[in-house]
């Protein structure tokens, strides 16, 4: 018994090979791997299906095909009447091209980003080596920072209008540790107050704190401090002391981090003049 053409659609799209009418009595297989069909030679993949459905259940389309099968049917009924609107001309509408070019920069908005990051994080990771001499080295030249332990107290923040407040607090005279106080209503029951940090190995020091902290006096507070992720510091630095037993092995962590970070920093502004030295850039 023969079977219907939606079965025929079903059991052939199954099997990753559609049957695409191209006259009378006549039919071309279409292979690839989630290609459904062709129209005049342009691909109709499974990524437009999970778009389509996708597209559809988010606006709540009413009567919009749900089967797999209904929904390439739709597109590929689409595909016929775009082209063809084409080839009339009315893709040069005014309306037409202003959305069209919004929705365009989007794509490209996508990919610059998204390759762009990729292409930097491969470039600087083959480039950016830190070896055990120069590791060595940077310990040598910077042994008393990375022998001092600094005691720091810390108000954090992620609310720009909080930490505005607790600097000005601060401005008032009001003690570091009250106005660090006021953002733990309910104080936890520890041998430290949260926002004593103990003594800090130099490894240890944030690095949106590193210019800073070695800039102030034991006692003294520092400005706002900004960071990632929308943080914002206020630190102080109660104490500080010299641990002779930090030996190179106990540094070595940090240094790489140091080095590295330094390195890929340096990297990336020369790959970018690399790149624009090598680019043709045109200014109308």
């Amino acid at each position: 018994m023969a079977m219907s053409r939606m079965t025929t659609l079903r059991f052939l799209s199954a099997a990753g090979v559609l049957m695409v009418s191209c006259g009378p009595g006549q039919a071309s297989p279409v292979l690839g791997e989630g290609v459904l069909a062709t129209v005049n030679g342009v691909p109709i993949t499974e990524a437009d299906i999970q778009f389509a459905s996708t597209r559809a259940g988010a606006h709540g389309t009413e009567g919009a095909p749900t089967d797999r099968e209904e929904v390439l049917e739709t597109i590929i009924q689409q595909e016929l009447a775009y082209q063809r609107a084409v080839e009339l001309g009315l893709d040069e509408e005014s309306a037409y091209r202003e959305q069209l070019a919004k929705v365009e920069a989007q794509v490209s908005a996508f990919k610059r980003g998204k390759l762009s990051r990729a292409f930097f994080q491969q470039e600087v990771a083959r480039r950016a080596a830190v070896s055990d001499q120069e590791a060595q080295d940077y310990f040598e030249s910077n042994a008393v920072q990375l022998r001092t332990e600094l005691h720091v107290w810390q108000i954090l923040s992620r609310d720009a209008d909080s930490i505005e407040q607790a600097l000005h607090d601060l401005g008032e005279g009001i003690p570091f540790e009250e106005v660090a106080g006021k953002r733990f209503p309910e104080m936890p029951n520890t041998v430290r107050k949260p926002w004593d940090l103990g003594y800090l190995k130099w490894g240890q020091i944030p690095e949106a704190w590193r210019d800073v902290i070695q800039d102030l006096d034991i006692g003294e507070s520092s400005d706002i401090i900004r960071g990632p992720n929308n943080r914002f510091w206020i630190i102080q630095l109660v104490d500080e002391r010299e641990n002779p037993e930090i030996a190179f092995g106990d540094a070595e962590p940090g240094i790489m981090k140091i080095l590295l970070n330094q390195k890929q920093e340096k990297l990336q502004k020369e790959i970018q003049q690399e790149l624009r030295e090598t680019a043709r850039i045109v200014y109308p």
